[in-house]
């Protein structure tokens, strides 16, 4: 997400990172899809929150009167309905007194995106030729919301992306509501990718890049341990936001389930509220406990990995053996060679071979408690354990400050997870409180970014870069970077930078600042950290500041996903 120092002019409209395009190849069904006017059958107050307390335009709508509603929503249940209804005003109503004909979400209106009316008018309605489930992943096998979009009926998209074969067709849509679909029961109108519909690019309303992400359905607190009374961390995961599980196991029974999951920041939710797709244990997810028959903990790898026969990447014994997303089960670790991003633990497998820590999904930077040490007298490589060490004076050149950034970035990510809009952008570099400018830093209606301390993703990255260099980058947004000096990103923001820029993503190396994802006016929209690159799978790991409803995290993304745009290193 683009992040800013200043509270842009709004003309109107949402912003989002990806340009929604109309045109006349729309099927006319697109035309249904969009504001509508309806009858009120009570007097109503205008609520600036989806909240019955909320008072804020009392009697505004007269029974009988009409109103315009411009998308709906889900919130807090009001007079048996949990429906809400945003109207032309920019205020909430309950649906239960409008007339819309319908007791449930209506196919001509088009869902709110992050509290507000989506851009275009809720991106493209096409009908379905066949009963749909809503998937949370691009899976036939994922049922998150079984029947959700009947024949016959208006999907709306936002955008298409590759994936799986689905009934003969490799495209996937991604719908308003945050669901995937196959593409090859929804008419619109070409047998590929629609030339209405843009492609998903990891903005706002494209999915999430793990495959291990899923939506929780109410706001959650993070646990310690899998007991509802333990509340280590209130309110952690709201409703709505995005949340990655490396394992699941069972626990004290939770609103019906004895199923917990455990997300990648080493916390455990109820897996009753989340979207996994299964009643049960997701079969694509390890178990948190390892077996009498495989001792060792599981845990799944973020890319393909080779089994090594000695803890040195020069080893290639068994190439590509562990396939990105696939479960292996750790025995103990140890020190070994550096690897990636300046790391030196590896992990030994139950089949006797290593591979290196940093790309496995243990949910910690160090050692994983309750995992044995193979060979407990064995120290770290020459020199401060990089793992546990602190950013310490800024280091000036090469490998030695690319370490550090990675470093610094992992640390700053741990202490504020929270993605908060205009966050990092105070007097000096470091996290602060955000704003919310009419369009950004809302979640659930509510302004989520004014009431939390955080980064965006360009206030992340100066940080990052000022505790690596003691030279602060600068406080503005990553389209103020793009345009410095020579404009188009050929000049870095600062000398701690080299003068010539990287162009191509196969040649990024661990603590690369990467501009990325360009807006309507070609300039970029986000900004992130290189982590380690691999080109041979043309996918790297970065360091970010996502968004409102992922917050920051340390995550794998494609060379396709990344949309970059101009890499800088640090000298």
């Amino acid at each position: 997400m683009k992040s800013t120092f200043a509270r842009p002019a709004i003309a109107g409209g949402i912003l989002t990172c990806i340009a929604l395009v109309g045109g006349a190849n729309a099927p006319l069904a697109q035309a249904a899809v969009g504001p509508h006017q309806y009858v009120v059958t009570a007097t109503l107050d205008g609520r600036l929150v989806r909240d019955l307390n909320d008072h804020s335009y009392p009697n505004r709508y007269a029974s009988g009167s009409t109103v315009t509603i411009v998308c709906q929503d889900s919130g807090p249940a009001a007079y048996g309905s949990s429906i809400w209804d945003l109207t032309s005003n920019t205020d909430w109503i309950p649906d239960h007194y409008v007339q819309t004909g319908h007791s449930g979400f209506v196919d001509e209106l088009p869902r709110c995106v992050d509290g507000h009316a989506p851009t275009g008018s809720s991106g493209h309605g096409f009908l379905a030729t066949a009963t749909l489930d809503g998937r949370s992943v691009k899976d036939l096998a994922n049922h998150a919301y079984p029947n959700r979009y009947a024949a016959g009926t208006v999907v709306n998209l936002l955008c298409q992306d590759s994936g799986p074969s689905a009934y003969g067709s490799t495209i996937w849509d991604w719908t308003t509501e945050s669901y995937w679909v196959p593409d090859y029961y929804i008419k619109t109108g070409a047998t590929g990718f629609s030339p209405a519909v843009p492609r998903c690019s990891g903005s706002e309303t494209s999915a999430p890049v793990a495959a291990n992400s899923f939506k929780v359905t109410a706001t959650l607190d993070g646990r310690t341990a899998k007991d509802l009374s333990n509340h280590a961390y209130p309110n952690r995961y709201p409703a709505g936001s995005w949340v990655e599980v490396q394992c699941q196991d069972t626990g004290a029974s939770a609103y019906g389930s004895t199923i917990w999951d455990l997300t990648t920041q080493n916390i455990w939710i109820p897996d009753y509220y989340v979207k996994t797709g299964y009643g049960g244990f997701d079969p694509n997810l390890p178990r948190c406990s390892g077996t009498t028959s495989s001792p060792g903990r599981t845990f799944v790898v973020s890319t393909t990995l080779d089994g090594r026969t000695v803890k040195d990447t020069s080893n290639h014994a068994a190439p590509d053996r562990y396939p990105a997303g696939s479960s292996v089960t750790v025995v103990c670790q140890d020190y070994g060679g550096y690897t990636y991003g300046g790391y030196a633990i590896w992990d030994k497998l139950d089949d006797g071979y290593w591979v290196v820590d940093y790309y496995v999904r243990t949910g910690v930077d160090g050692f994983v408690s309750g995992v044995p040490r193979c060979s407990p007298a064995t120290q770290p490589p020459a020199g401060t354990d990089p793992v546990n060490s602190s950013p310490g004076t800024p280091t000036a050149s090469g490998s030695a400050a690319a370490a550090l950034a990675v470093q610094t970035a992992r640390n700053a990510i741990a202490a504020h997870s929270d993605y908060v809009w205009g966050g990092g952008h105070g007097t000096t570099p470091g996290a602060t409180k955000g704003y919310c400018d009419g369009v950004n830093g809302y979640l659930n209606g509510s302004c989520y970014a004014s009431n939390h301390s955080g980064f965006d993703c360009s206030g992340l990255m100066r940080y990052v870069y000022w505790t690596t260099t003691g030279v602060d980058i600068g406080s503005g947004s990553t389209g103020m970077w793009w345009a410095k000096g020579s404009g188009n990103g050929r000049t870095a923001p600062s000398s701690s930078f080299q003068a010539n820029w990287i162009d191509s993503p196969q040649n990024l190396a661990a603590g690369d600042l990467v501009l990325a994802r360009p807006d309507r006016s070609g300039a970029p929209g986000h900004t992130f950290l290189i982590v380690s690159n691999d080109p041979a799978h043309n996918q790297a790991t970065i360091a970010e500041a996502a968004r409102t409803s992922i917050g920051s995290r340390v995550t794998t993304m494609s060379y396709s996903s990344m949309e970059f745009m101009r890499g800088w290193r640090l000298k």
